[in-house]
């Protein structure tokens, strides 16, 4: 997870050089405003498959719209449905089939603060062999280019951008309370979820980003190596040196005691060859691997920023009252 979130940040802060970047179409989920798709337990009723393809539907719809609406990306603001029957009818056949007539009611808003930004309703039917087939076809109906939602996604997107506009210097307090908390990794994440329409809240993010990205570095450089260092001293064998190896390949050589984890490797190397008669080369390793993450870092950004936010717990969201 560590290292995870260094690339992560390492990726974000390279994209500096995109600050003025607003064309939402042209640039990844990271830098986009976000919207969850979350359908809510209280939509009752619905088949197990067909809420599913609802949240599939919603997050097409968010796409097509200049939304990062991935169903597996952790943000605030969430786009959510109501479900309504409004007429239900076995039509006689061979075999007999179920038609639905549904009212999909849409809302948008803030699942944190519980602030709902707005809503639209459409009507779409569905026919199939069974009430889920019938569901699957009424959702499938659903147009992503529909003009109501499209007016309501519109409407959101203005709303979120004055909420990091007008909320920036609140953001950025929170930050630094976590980082004082050494949440470094709560702190980055929130910092890195400024989107870069937001140009002056994004590049306020990212200059305290780079901050709390080396003050953690430089933490985990003090923890790791004194986790090295007890790992050498538990053998001075070649597994110790394996896993004293294990806790120096995670600094970042960027941090303030990397000076010292040469010192130690060199130590570590000189100990195995002694001790085993073996050749142990963490340096050479650490290099290979920096070297990597260099190269491919703009290539694997996206996903390793969406493998970090799958890896967030949960949220459960507040809509008492959208609807």
């Amino acid at each position: 997870m560590k290292n995870i979130l260094i690339i992560l940040v390492i990726c974000v802060l390279g994209f500096s050089v995109s600050k003025a970047q607003n064309n939402l179409e042209k640039i990844d989920d990271l830098g986009r405003i976000a919207i969850v798709p979350y359908v809510a337990n209280q939509v009752e009723n619905i088949p197990l498959s067909a809420k599913n393809n609802l949240q599939s539907k919603m997050a097409q719809i968010l796409t097509a719209n200049g939304i990062a609406g991935s169903t597996n990306y952790n943000s605030r603001f969430i786009i959510t449905p109501n479900v309504s029957v409004l007429s239900k009818d076995v039509v006689a056949g061979a075999p007999p089939k179920v038609a639905l007539v549904l009212e999909v009611a849409f809302y948008i808003g803030d699942g944190v603060s519980g602030t709902k930004f707005g809503s639209t309703a459409i009507t779409v039917k569905g026919v199939g062999r069974n009430e889920n087939k019938a569901y699957l076809s009424a959702f499938k109906n659903i147009s992503s280019s529909n003009s109501q939602i499209k007016n309501l996604v519109d409407k959101a997107k203005e709303q979120i951008l004055a909420y990091y506009n007008d909320g920036c210097d609140f953001i950025i307090k929170e930050a630094e309370s976590l980082t004082k908390q050494n949440k470094f990794d709560e702190a980055l994440f929130s910092l890195t979820s400024v989107p870069f329409v937001s140009k002056e809240c994004f590049n306020k993010a990212q200059d305290m980003a780079a901050d709390v990205y080396k003050q953690k570095i430089n933490r985990d450089c003090d923890i790791l190596l004194n986790m090295a260092n007890n790992a050498w001293n538990s053998g001075q064998n070649y597994e110790a040196a394996k896993k004293a190896g294990f806790y120096l390949n995670q600094i970042e050589p960027d941090s303030k005691c990397y000076s010292k984890v040469k010192g130690i490797a060199n130590t570590i190397q000189k100990g195995v060859k002694k001790n085993t008669d073996r050749e142990w080369n963490f340096i050479e390793n650490q290099q290979k691997f920096s070297a990597e993450v260099e190269k491919n870092r703009l290539l694997i950004s996206k996903e390793i920023a969406l493998a970090y936010a799958n890896n967030q717990p949960e949220t459960i969201y507040n809509i008492k009252g959208w609807w």
